[in-house]
């Protein structure tokens, strides 16, 4: 008795009964119907969902994959539905959850800027080093985690811009990384080639201005970013004081 009270008269079905039957085949006679949620099907627990004297009635026990609280009282012979929360009490506002994704980004770019100029700075202690030839491998090392985190970056940098309504400040800065990386390869290139022992005036020469350029473009663009964060929050806190001021009339 309590499998069949807790059911649902969900539709009124005058025909295709028998199509159902030999589609899903039936229980105690009665076709038995698919329920499916999102394209996918819910999973049948003790009594599947079926037609009965011309109705679809779906168990209710079913309907707990959609997030249904469904309780019985065996006392009184009743159930207790409580339907799941349709709505958030705190509904996102897109405008903040934009500018929020914004900022995790450029936060992630930032680092990797530091990153940067801060690899460009250890450039110059692996060229004063007299045995350099001695740390070629932990200088290659040291770019490898560079790359890693300068791929990641980009990556979610990438990503993001499919989904912002205004992507050219993120382009941009996506692109001045990207020579700032380019910058300090070169530059890590030169200083290999460096300290396996193939030094020469000329050469001298064009690693200092690889490894300044590499310095000022990692530094430049950790400003731009830097500048971007900030306008990005003073407009996030923007969002919050309108929101605090509706919500206080």
């Amino acid at each position: 008795m309590k499998r069949f009270i807790l059911s649902l008269l969900v539709l009124s079905l005058p025909v295709g009964v028998a199509g159902a039957a030999t589609l899903n085949g039936d229980f105690e006679g009665n076709p038995i119907v698919q329920v499916t949620s999102a394209g996918q099907s819910l999973k049948v627990d003790e009594l599947p969902a079926m037609i009965y004297k011309d109705h679809t009635v779906v168990p209710l026990s079913m309907l707990r994959q959609l997030g249904v609280l469904v309780t019985w009282n065996p006392t009184t012979y009743s159930v207790n539905v409580t339907m799941p929360q349709l709505a958030s009490a705190n509904p996102i506002n897109p405008a903040k959850q934009e500018l929020e994704n914004l900022i995790n980004v450029y936060q992630w770019l930032k680092d990797t800027d530091t990153a940067l100029l801060t690899f460009s700075h250890q450039l110059q202690q692996y060229a004063n080093l007299t045995n350099g030839n001695e740390f070629v491998n932990q200088l290659n090392m040291d770019f490898e985690e560079l790359m890693k985190q300068y791929n990641e970056s980009s990556q979610m940098a990438l990503k993001l811009i499919q989904t912002v309504s205004n992507s050219d400040d993120l382009k941009s800065i996506i692109k001045s990384e990207s020579d700032a990386y380019n910058n300090v390869q070169q530059t890590k290139s030169l200083l290999v080639f460096k300290l396996t022992g193939n030094s020469m005036p000329e050469f001298e020469k064009q690693f200092g201005i690889s490894l300044l350029n590499a310095t000022r473009s990692a530094q430049k663009n950790l400003n731009n970013t830097n500048a971007i964060i900030h306008e990005l929050q003073r407009k996030n806190n923007e969002l919050l004081q309108v929101k605090s001021s509706n919500t206080s009339t």
